[in-house]
């Protein structure tokens, strides 16, 4: 071939490879629509004061967030307090949801993008609906499969709003999640380990343990009264009794009212005069733990101010913990220290 044909040979076959691209294009246009900058829900955001009820639902399970006051509480959790700004970034995001472009209207194809009914067999989507005082609806929105942003785009989930046949890719910082416990604000207490100055647990048989440490700056806890012929196994499990007030979450929780606490209880005080009472009480075979504190007399204010955030958090309700949580606040001497090898 002379070098004359092989340019020619050449450029047709670049113009060839283009007007292929180009009608690939126009038929990839043509399925899922133009780029936009539509938001979803346009005038959301003037009316964010007039919401008064938020719910989340998949075909499983659903949370209500209703406004009290300032704050939210979950309707289906025993109006338990909401976590902090969780309902008002939910809002912000459904506000802030910008179309970056349509997607398929035919029903079919709906499961692919998780955008299907809830009803529907083996369905993976999620409703959002938002409520006035009225409960006239405010907004109202599947959400579908979530798209990572990769190389500086942002996150984006697939989206439809459920009177619409037409599903889109929305921009979107969405965190549609359908269980209560998701939404509650867990916090019970946060009291660090190297505070504690003694703990002193009381057994339902009678028994009792004590640990403790001689300053603030000691990391290692020791067992009061241990017998001479025993020996603490394992100093890490000694401690982490101690620190189980530190980040103090729990996993379920009720109203308190109508539980009968046992007589057994633990008790943390701290260096700085802080006291937690822990009682404990069981109902269809679950531990629940209530909580009361207090702060000693020569206590700085914060820590009075500490207790009686607690009281107002905990005062009322009955809490669930971890397992591993329930067994660092009833441990027993035997299960810290062991019997010496020729010990009697």
């Amino acid at each position: 071939m002379t070098a004359r044909g092989f340019w020619i040979l050449f450029v047709v076959t670049i113009l060839a490879v283009g007007a292929a691209g180009h009608a690939a294009w126009q038929r990839h246009a043509g399925a899922v629509g133009t780029i936009s900058a539509e938001l979803v829900f346009p005038d959301l955001s003037d009316r964010l004061n007039e919401v008064a009820a938020i719910q989340l639902e998949d075909s499983q399970d659903s949370v209500t967030l209703v406004r009290a006051g300032e704050g939210w509480v979950i309707e289906n959790a025993h109006n338990y307090p909401a976590r902090g700004e969780a309902a008002r970034t939910l809002l912000l995001a459904l506000a802030d949801l910008q179309i970056i472009e349509a997607k398929t209207e035919r029903p079919e194809m709906f499961a692919r993008l998780e955008v299907e009914p809830l009803d529907a067999e083996k369905s993976r989507s999620r409703r959002i609906t938002v409520l006035d005082g009225a409960g006239k609806v405010l907004a109202e929105l599947i959400v579908g499969k979530k798209r990572f942003g990769q190389g500086g785009q942002a996150d984006a989930h697939y989206v439809r709003r459920p009177e619409g046949g037409q599903a889109f890719l929305a921009e979107s910082r969405l965190d549609p999640r359908v269980e209560p416990i998701d939404w509650l604000d867990r916090r019970i207490a946060d009291v660090s380990r190297d505070r504690v100055k003694q703990v002193v647990i009381d057994h339902p048989d009678g028994g009792s343990l004590t640990v403790a440490k001689d300053s603030r700056e000691g990391n290692d806890f020791r067992i009061v009264d241990l017998p001479e012929n025993m020996k603490v196994e394992n100093q890490f499990t000694l401690n982490a009794t101690a620190g189980t007030l530190d980040k103090l979450v729990f996993d379920a929780v009720m109203p308190a009212e109508g539980l009968t606490l046992q007589e057994s209880v633990t008790r943390y005080t701290t260096f700085d005069g802080l006291a937690v009472t822990i009682g404990f009480a069981e109902q269809d075979g679950k531990l629940w733990t209530r909580y009361t504190a207090a702060a000693l007399p020569d206590a700085a204010d914060e820590v009075k101010a500490e207790a009686a955030e607690i009281n107002a958090r905990a005062g009322d309700w009955a809490y669930r913990l971890a397992d591993f949580k329930n067994e660092q606040l009833r441990r027993t001497l035997e299960d810290i220290a062991k019997k010496q090898e020729g010990s009697s």
